[in-house]
């Protein structure tokens, strides 16, 4: 039942979200053309011979406002809703794109089939972007019904800043329950035993839609910071440009429960992947067809409690012996293929395989060597189930390495300019975390190693904590002569301020930044004179700070004989 698998992605329903809706016949709806299956797939043959990615829908522009089309609806408490529907009468499914989103802090958003079972999580503002578009994931449904929920007084600002600018009627993929996404049966799920060693790399791997129409697979990468920016790698070919990146919708962990035994019916069937798991829109970084890779920096990071990891890379020339490709054939549940063989050939890696195959779609998904690191995404080639032809991976991490920030990895993989050959895969799961020195906000905060030092901290070890944790150690007293202050910070903050650092752990409360140099220059002339012992014999017997040389709270013999014998220039 295709429906339970996206039970994650139905969040609780808004009290208004029921209240007296309209029939849907009464909804206004958009419908579009009908699918010419035999020219689409006809089409889709030109398309792999061309080279060019997967197609699974076709896009109908329009330009649809809750202004010009729809219906609004008042509700309680001063909202108000609108409604409107989209049809493809015999699609496997529907998605939408909105070239203009920007939804107020009362507004919220829902994509639903038309029962209402199958919702997408609300879009609300914290889907406002740079790039102002929203595009959404599948519906596995021929209709899908927009609702909007948003304050009165916010009505006339959606009915301008919302515009459905495309959708997108599914013809292969994505299915529904009666023929969603399948891939031929030789391939292996990632919950087979081939995939057990590969449990750090295998959530790193997605699949995508690109314009609404368009699949690739692709994987996020670590880089040297190890701060979790969300950089995902995958093929030029597949589209991915400074026009188009706006549209991406990554799926994550779209996998089978269980392991399909590989060459069965059930392996070649349909599998039981959700596809409740996504991440919308992204800024590309570089790309590049010399070695057909591209990087995009998705526009946020997927919820951490997907368990979402950043795959390592390496510039070797050399896999290292086997290693394995990880990808979604037919858009379909991620798969795990082992190779007989890889080697280098001019800007690819030629790889030959022994356990499963890819397929269209698998395009930009990762080949990693046998320590388990990314050295390159799939290009192209001929495997299928029945044949025993090869793959070719661009060799993008080793030979597109350097260069223009727009046509090369080392500007976004290697921030620290650390110039490193190779990086581990990086767990946030799985990384510990320790005590935080942070001198310049005088805090400590438990972090991991990369965040800590990331955000201008000293971090004090895997597992130590700050509740056993000094961080005065790393502050002190800084004297700014300017201001004629005394502050606590760092060494470092306290020299770039212009200031004179006292040392680590040490107190304004103990140290007088500003006492003279010369405490027997009683009236600050810079000598010792009779000038000074007139000042000192007026002051006789008086705690007077400024005669009281000695700083003994009394002005007498004492304060007398250090000004004699300090006589003279200071």
């Amino acid at each position: 039942m295709f429906s339970t698998l996206l039970l994650a992605s139905i969040c609780a329903v808004s009290p208004f979200a029921n209240q007296d809706r309209l029939p849907l016949e009464l909804v206004p709806v958009r419908v579009v053309d009908s699918i010419d299956y035999a020219k689409m797939f006809e089409g889709d043959i030109d398309r792999e011979k061309n080279g060019m990615p997967l197609r699974f829908a076709l896009p109908t522009t329009v330009s649809i406002t809750p202004a010009t089309h729809g219906i609004w609806e008042r509700l309680q408490d001063t909202k108000m809703r609108w409604t409107f529907r989209v049809i493809c009468d015999n699609a496997l499914s529907m998605n939408l794109g909105f070239g203009n989103y920007n939804m107020p802090q009362s507004g919220s958003m829902r994509i639903m089939d038309e029962t209402s079972t199958i919702q997408i999580r609300p879009f609300t503002s914290d889907d406002n972007k740079d790039h102002g578009e929203l595009w959404t994931p599948i519906i596995p449904s021929n209709q899908a019904v927009i609702e909007i929920i948003v304050d009165k007084a916010d009505k006339r600002f959606v009915s301008k800043s919302i515009e459905l600018t495309s959708i997108n009627a599914g013809y292969r993929g994505f299915r529904n329950n009666e023929g969603r996404g399948s891939s031929e049966s030789c391939n292996v799920d990632v919950v087979c035993p081939q995939g057990d060693a590969w449990w750090d790399e295998i959530p790193s791997v997605g699949v995508y839609t690109l314009n609404g129409f368009a699949t690739c697979s692709g994987a996020m990468i670590n880089n040297t910071a190890q701060d979790q920016t969300p950089y995902f790698l995958t093929a030029n070919h597949c589209g991915v440009t400074s026009n188009s990146d706006s549209s991406i919708v990554v799926y994550w962990n779209h996998q089978n429960s269980y392991c399909r035994v590989p060459g069965s019916g059930d392996s070649g069937g349909n599998g039981n992947g959700s596809y409740s798991q996504f991440t919308s829109g992204s800024t590309m970084r570089a790309t590049r067809s010399y070695t057909d890779f591209t990087l995009t920096e998705l526009s946020s990071s997927p919820n951490a409690s997907w368990g979402i990891t950043y795959s390592g890379w390496t510039r070797s020339s050399s896999t290292s012996g086997v290693g394995a490709g990880i990808h979604h054939p037919e858009t379909a549940e991620k798969r795990i293929s082992i190779p007989d063989y890889s080697s280098a050939s001019g800007e690819y890696w030629n790889v030959n395989w022994g356990d499963g195959r890819t397929a269209p779609g698998s395009s930009g998904s990762p080949l990693y060597d046998s320590y388990h690191r990314i050295v390159g995404q799939l290009c192209c080639g001929s495997s299928y189930c029945p044949n025993d032809l090869n793959d070719y991976y661009g060799r993008s991490i080793s030979l597109s390495w350097s260069g223009s920030a727009s046509s090369s990895l080392n500007s976004w993989l290697d921030p620290t300019g650390s110039n490193v050959a190779y990086l581990d895969t990086y767990n946030p799961a799985s990384a510990p975390v320790g005590a935080c020195c942070i001198p310049a906000a005088g805090v400590c905060l438990d972090f991991r190693e990369a965040v800590c030092i990331s955000g201008g901290g000293i971090y004090q070890g895997d597992n130590t904590e700050c509740a056993t944790t000094d961080c005065q150690l790393y502050v002190g007293a800084c004297c700014i002569e300017a201001t004629q202050a005394c502050v606590v910070v760092s060494e470092t903050n306290c020299t770039a301020g212009g200031g004179i650092y006292q040392g680590n752990d040490t107190s304004c409360v103990d140290i007088d930044c500003f006492a003279p140099s010369c405490p027997s220059d009683i009236n600050g002339d810079n000598t010792t004179d009779v000038s000074d012992i007139l000042a000192l014999v007026g002051a006789w017997g008086s705690n007077d700070v400024n005669a009281d040389v000695n700083g003994d709270g009394v002005v007498n013999v004492a304060d007398l004989l250090i000004l004699i014998d300090a006589w003279g220039p200071c």
